[in-house]
Formats: structure tokens, C-alpha cells, sequence
């Protein structure tokens, strides 16, 4: 299967409500957009699959200015400018060549075949075990998925364990992309010209210079420096050796289903080592930086806690730099993220993918769409103000249920202070914890509405100073009603009723000093 010349893209027309097609590459790009939009069984293989179109477009058609750009987005290519395009790249996209496949090394080396169950990250292979999902689940994948996933597992995944190197981005990056209006429109969207992607300080060579890793693969035991990396090269990198093997017979896709056809059962991998020095500055995702000691540190945004995606979005939007002396940490949001607001964007839809991880072991899938409106790069400072807010607001719940916990100030250890002698607490100090957690995740349930309610409202970054108050009252409202929630049991009991009223006392007063600063 070649992705530029076969039907593989998982399409429904409509807005998504029509019926399921597999799309070529060409009728995307070169007919009229027919409200196309992905459809996959699973969020992550969705952002997966747009990300590697992309990708895709901007080697093949990186634009030269802002004008090229709007031009692409209203209206489709040309055969010819098409045919034009993809000349110089047309067997690096194909699944099954005989010398080069996509994403790919022939004669990978394994004691065994590696089920292709382990190619969809987060569910279970092996000794690992899931609720819902059990080994051996997905037998079967279509030339379609197979792209996809090897794709995905290459650049959004963490590695497959011990002795095998994770993508450039790092073990599990957040993903963050401009939802567009159709499937062809979000493609364009996220596609940075030229003048951007130099401003990133990613090299731009030539075709035969700047080749995807299984065309000029990756030599063992090298050292790699970052500014060595080309786009082609840096967009599609593949850190490890793998070979997809064939099914003995046409099977239907365990994930797309349909009429049997030629499948994929597993795949080969194979250890190999190489280091990468510095951080290629991929343009799909943000980018932190930090100065320790007179060294600098940079690394990607990935999920770490349970914290939703909208704890992170001052860093996915607003760029701030170290020469900056009120800033502790630069930031460089993700290009198309900026390139939208510099292009004169007004409403930005954010479409944010990741996982939680631990080590090699996906937690959990995060993927969310958070919306600004109109009006909210009007002042840089509006924003990260409400997300300071919000989790000031958090601080103060969480404060107050660790004091009734434990009989303790300082949930996040800050100012502890010894309980008064005989004074009785709600739980000892090894359950307060669990007690605290539920808190912090009634807050994130309660809040997210509100969260959404206002960043996505107008009214927010028109009328600001009683927008930022109502929000304040709110978010405060929230944690007086979760507090009351979780002691209201233990209020029951006369010799609990002491501890519970100093934390409550404590957090009416932090937050009344909350809304009175908004």
C-alpha cells in the first residue's frame, strides 16, 4: 500500500455523520472538500492520522509565505501541482517496498514475532493486563491502521522498553493542532511556511540530502546532533527498527472491519543504539526552557498528573522568553498554534492529544478540545491569570481537606503545622492522602464545565474585570460545595465538628481574598 497513491485515510463525509470511505491522498488534497473528517475507533489514532497527513503536506508542500497558505486553504490543488509534489518522495510512502517501506528496516533481526496488538499503544500484550481490554484482542491490522500506528508509536509514543530510544519529542509528548473546519482545512491549518519553520531553526536541505530515516537509515552507535536533523528527516524520525510481517491470509481489519483483504499480524524489532544531542524543535508540540546552574534545559510538554489539559493551555498559547526578567520558565508553543494567531485567527480550537505514563506503561489517553474565543490574544495576561485563578482556587479546596484530614495546614507541604494536642482529625496520615485525591478530582469534575463555559465565551475578553470576578465567585463556589460535600459525614460526630471548622475557616479565608483581588 503506498499512502499517496492508495485509498487509506478513515473518512466520513458530513461533518463526520456520512458514510465510512477510505480516502485517497490525492482526493483530499485535489477535490473539493466534502466536510470530510476522520473516523477511527480510538481519539489517539484519529490525532495520529492527522498528524501524519500533516506531516505529509508540509514536506511535499511546504508553503513560501502567508499568502501561499491562504491560498492552499481555499482551494484544492491542482492535479498537476499535486503530481508535482509528491515526484521527488514517491516510494517513501509505500508499506510494502522492497528495499525502503514506511517507517520501516527490512531484515530486522527477533527471536520472535512481536504481536500487532503491541503497535496500539495502551492495550494489553503479553503479561500486561486492562479492564476492558484483553491480549490478543487485535489480531489483525489493515494497511491503513498499520501506517498509522507505526507512525504514532514513532513520534507520540514512548519507546517499547529497555534498550529501545522514544521519539524526539521524548517519551509522551502532548500533541497540541488547530481544528479546522473539514478534514482538507485542518490539514492546511497546521501547515507552517517557510519563513516559520526557519524561525523554529529547523534545517531545510534538499531532497537528497534531508531523507526519512528508512531511506538513509540511522547509523548505529552515531551521535546525532539536533541542528543535523532536516524537516523531512525530524517529522517522520522512526528511533527504532522495526519490520511489519504479513498475514499468511486475507483476514478483515479487527479495527475497521470490512471484506478480507491483506493484513498485517505483527511485527519484527530490533535494539540499536544512537544518541541525539540537544532537542529538535518538532513543531507540533511546546516546547519549555529553563536555566539551571548557566546551563539551558529544554523539554517537551507532556501530561504527569491527572491534571486536565486546560492546566497546561498558558504554555500551549502563549510564548514567553527567558530574556524576559519576570519569567522563570520560556516557553515556545507549538507552530501552528502561533502561526494561527499571527495569520489574524479570532476563535482558536485546540485540538490536544497525550498520554500519562509510567516508564514504558500508558496510564491513560488524554485527548480534549479546548476553545478560546474571539478577543483572547487581545492581552497576554488575561489568560494565564484565569489558569492562575483556577488553580489557586484548587490549592486552597485541597489545603482545607489535608487540615481536616490530618489536623494539618499545607497540602502541598507548605507552612505544616502540628495538630493541637488532643484535637480529633477525620482520618491518620496514611488514608489522608486517598481523601485529598478524591478532592482534587470532585474539583477538576465540578470545574471543567466552567473552565470550558469561559474561555470559549466572548464576554470573557470583552468585559474582563466583572468576567474575572464571576469566574472567581464561581471557582469559589465550587470548592465550598466540594469541602462540604466530602466532611459533611464527619460533621455528624461533636468531637470532629473542631478540626472541621478551622480548615473551613482557612479556606473561606483564602478564597475571599481570591475574589476580592478579581
Amino acid at each position: 500500500m503506498n499512502l499517496l497513491e492508495d485509498p487509506w485515510i478513515p473518512v466520513r463525509a458530513n461533518g463526520g455523520t456520512g458514510a465510512f470511505r477510505l480516502l485517497t491522498y490525492r482526493e483530499l488534497l485535489c477535490e473539493p472538500d466534502d466536510a470530510w473528517q476522520i473516523s477511527l475507533p480510538r481519539d489517539d489514532l484519529e490525532l495520529a492520522c492527522l498528524q501524519l497527513l500533516v506531516c505529509m503536506t508540509q514536506v511535499m508542500f511546504l508553503p513560501e509565505d502567508d499568502r501561499m497558505l491562504r491560498a492552499r486553504i481555499a482551494k484544492p490543488l491542482s492535479v498537476t501541482e499535486f503530481d508535482s509534489g509528491t515526484a521527488p518522495c514517491c516510494d517513501w510512502f509505500d508499506l510494502d517496498h522492497a528495499t525502503q517501506p514506511f517507517m520501516q528496516s527490512r531484515g530486522v533481526k527477533a527471536v520472535e514475532d512481536t504481536p500487532i496488538q503491541k503497535l496500539l499503544i495502551g492495550l494489553p500484550e503479553g503479561n500486561n493486563h486492562a479492564f476492558f481490554n484483553e491480549a490478543g484482542e487485535v489480531r489483525q491490522l489493515c494497511g491503513s491502521l498499520a501506517a498509522i500506528a507505526l507512525f504514532n508509536q514513532a513520534s507520540n509514543c514512548p519507546s517499547f522498553g529497555g534498550g529501545f530510544k522514544g521519539s524526539l519529542r521524548g517519551g509522551a509528548p502532548i500533541t497540541t493542532l488547530v481544528l479546522g473546519c473539514g478534514l482538507r482545512d485542518m490539514v492546511w491549518r497546521n501547515v507552517l511556511t517557510r519563513p516559520r519553520v526557519a524561525l523554529r531553526q529547523i534545517s531545510m536541505s534538499t531532497w537528497a540530502e534531508d531523507q526519512p530515516t528508512w531511506v538513509r537509515p540511522i547509523v548505529d552507535k552515531s551521535i546525532v546532533p539536533w541542528d543535523e536533523i532536516g524537516l523531512i528527516r525530524g517529522l517522520f524520525w522512526q528511533p527504532a527498527r522495526v519490520e511489519l510481517v504479513r498475514s499468511a491470509a486475507n483476514e478483515p481489519c479487527d479495527l475497521l472491519g470490512g471484506e478480507p483483504g491483506s493484513t498485517y499480524s505483527g511485527f519484527r524489532k530490533e535494539k540499536f543504539n544512537f544518541t541525539v544531542q540537544g532537542v529538535w524543535p518538532h513543531p507540533h508540540g511546546t516546547l519549555s526552557m529553563t536555566v539551571k546552574k548557566g546551563v539551558l534545559e529544554q523539554r517537551f510538554t507532556s501530561f504527569t498528573t491527572t491534571a486536565p489539559a486546560w492546566t497546561h493551555l498558558s504554555e500551549f498559547v502563549v510564548p514567553r522568553s527567558l530574556n524576559d526578567a519576570n519569567v522563570k520558565a520560556g516557553v515556545v508553543p507549538a507552530g501552528p498554534i502561533t502561526q494561527f494567531g499571527e495569520m489574524g485567527g479570532s476563535s482558536l480550537n485546540l485540538l490536544i492529544g497525550g498520554y500519562r505514563t509510567k516508564q514504558a506503561s500508558v496510564l491513560e489517553r488524554r485527548h480534549e478540545l479546548v476553545s478560546l474565543a474571539h478577543g483572547w490574544r487581545d492581552d497576554d495576561e488575561h489568560l494565564p491569570e484565569l489558569l492562575a485563578l483556577g488553580i489557586d482556587a484548587r490549592h486552597h479546596l485541597l489545603d482545607a481537606v489535608f487540615t481536616a484530614a490530618i489536623g494539618r495546614e499545607g497540602a502541598t507541604g507548605i507552612g505544616l503545622v502540628r495538630k493541637k494536642k488532643g484535637r480529633k482529625v477525620i482520618r491518620t496520615m496514611d488514608d489522608a492522602n486517598g481523601f485529598h485525591d478524591v478532592a482534587e478530582r470532585m474539583f477538576y469534575a465540578r470545574t471543567e464545565s466552567l473552565i470550558h463555559e469561559t474561555f470559549s465565551n466572548e464576554y470573557t475578553w470583552k468585559t474582563w474585570a466583572p468576567a474575572r470576578r464571576d469566574f472567581a465567585r464561581k471557582m469559589a463556589g465550587h470548592c465550598r460545595d466540594i469541602f462540604k460535600e466530602l466532611t459533611a459525614p464527619y460533621a455528624m460526630k461533636p468531637e470532629l465538628i473542631p478540626v472541621i471548622a478551622w480548615a473551613r475557616r482557612n479556606m473561606n479565608s483564602d478564597l475571599k481574598k481570591l475574589t476580592e483581588e478579581a
